[in-house]
């Protein structure tokens, strides 16, 4: 990259073009490559997947079989359905035993909290009951390997100059190598086992597997625990905000009285589609708090748009950050946090919002298979909290904290410090069971363009 020609691509426009040549501005050689370097692949691995990489010989190999196979498990229906149904109940069970029965309040560290509970719910929902993840040191490595991902990346000799974090990606890639050996995977969601499937199709031994599979875990976890983190922060720092979406939820809730006394149910499926203002207040936490590059490289000599000559081998990025803080595409407010800035009819928008400009999700062939499942589980995280519990900061003030130290695999910002904060129940919701579901639902929330039909 750094002897080749850059181009910067900050125009909504210009990148719908971007993304119209899949084949010609690619992505699959940028992903192979840092994929090759973050997983530590062996010799025959990287051959396999390097077969037909960007499918100059049509839509085969290992690349776009792994890519199909991720799609179907985690578009909506029942293999989606199935593990967010298991995320849920994964939350639940955590924010019961939140407050100690013999206490009224916890103290808790907010950005800790939030990344251990997505961590577990997530990969529980993934690898099913023998996921890896339960072992604490497992857990513990996976993120040691996440906060050292730059230093291997940048070194030639990683081993060398980034030793914890390679130990820790081999703890990890060890514990998956042990969980694929003894066939675990059968229990586990559609997903690992799809991916586990296309593997072995392609004769990808265990070893590498069990490596790719690291990157897998980066894929579903690195981004949805700092997401949780900004989307209590704004709503509990903003008690308008917070009172707004709260009636929202509360409206969906369901009473019966049984023997043991009141028991309150939500289906979070009714969430997306009764719950205007939560969802949009989402979509500003994306827009105000993700910083993704979307990378391609030019395999051949190509007019863009029929203006810009981008020759072959040089590199395009494409930053989301400047497309969600520009004025000219979100109005005057643009460095606000509006929480009503993505419902229809909404008065305060000088504006009426481009869905094609929300890009924390990527877009074209290359938009996040996993936007679905993630959307789900930032949202029933944050209505479970905010139906049960108060949050207030130890020190009485609501300051964002700075996000210089971002990973680089990271899309959401990833807060530098953390915020001691005080959980209470609410009383008017402490005395009752609460039972939380997930009906059977393919509706597809439009987080991005491509989700929407309106």
């Amino acid at each position: 990259m750094l002897t080749s020609k850059l181009y910067v691509v900050n125009s909504i426009d210009l990148i719908s073009s971007v993304q119209r040549l899949p084949k010609i501005l690619a992505f699959p050689p940028i992903e192979a490559k840092y994929a090759m370097n973050i997983c530590a692949s062996s010799k025959e691995g990287n051959e396999i997947i390097a077969n037909n990489l960007n499918g100059e010989d049509g839509d085969w190999g290992y690349s776009h079989d792994a890519y199909t196979s991720m799609h179907s498990a985690l578009a909506p229906g029942s293999g989606l359905d199935g593990m967010n149904r298991v995320m849920i109940k994964n939350i639940a069970r955590s924010l019961d035993g939140l407050i100690p029965a013999e206490s009224q309040v916890m103290e808790i560290k907010l950005g800790e909290w939030s990344r251990h509970e997505i961590t577990m719910a997530t990969t529980n929902s993934v690898y099913g009951r023998c996921n890896p993840f339960k072992d604490p040191m497992v857990e513990k490595a996976f993120w040691d390997f996440e906060n050292g991902l730059v230093m291997i990346l940048i070194n030639r000799l990683p081993y060398l100059t980034a030793r914890k974090a390679c130990r820790a990606r081999d703890r990890v890639a060890n514990a998956f190598r042990l969980y694929f050996e003894a066939k675990y995977h059968e229990y586990g969601s559609m997903l690992v086992q799809q991916r586990y499937n296309t593997s072995v199709q392609h004769n990808v031994s265990v070893d590498d597997i069990a490596r790719f599979e690291v990157g897998g875990s980066l894929a579903v976890l690195v981004n949805t625990a700092p997401a949780v983190f900004w989307m209590l922060f704004y709503l509990y720092s903003k008690p308008v905000v917070l009172e707004e979406c709260r009636t929202e939820v509360e409206s969906l809730v369901l009473h019966s009285e049984e023997s043991n006394g009141t028991r309150k149910t939500v289906d979070i499926t009714s969430v997306k589609q009764n719950c205007p203002m939560l969802t949009s207040a989402f979509q500003e936490v994306l827009r105000q708090r993700t910083l993704g590059v979307q990378v391609r490289q030019v395999m051949k000599d190509t007019m863009l748009d029929g203006k810009y000559l981008l020759k072959k081998d040089a590199t395009i990025i494409m930053p989301s950050l400047v497309i969600h803080t520009d004025p000219a595409v979100w109005g005057s407010n643009v460095s606000q946090f509006d929480h009503k800035r993505f419902t229809k009819g909404n008065r305060s928008q000088s504006q009426k919002p481009n869905p094609k400009a929300l890009r924390a999700f990527g877009g074209g062939t290359t938009l996040c298979p996993g936007r679905h499942f993630a959307t789900t589980e930032i949202l029933a995280t944050v209505v479970m909290f905010i139906l049960r519990y108060n949050l207030t900061p130890l020190d009485g003030t609501w300051t964002p904290p700075r996000t210089e130290k971002t990973n680089i695999a990271s899309v959401v910002m990833e807060p530098d410090t953390d915020i001691r904060v005080k959980i209470e129940p609410r009383e008017t919701t402490a005395d009752c069971e609460w039972d939380f579901k997930l009906g059977d639902s393919d509706m597809v929330f439009g987080v991005a363009a491509e989700d929407r039909h309106d």
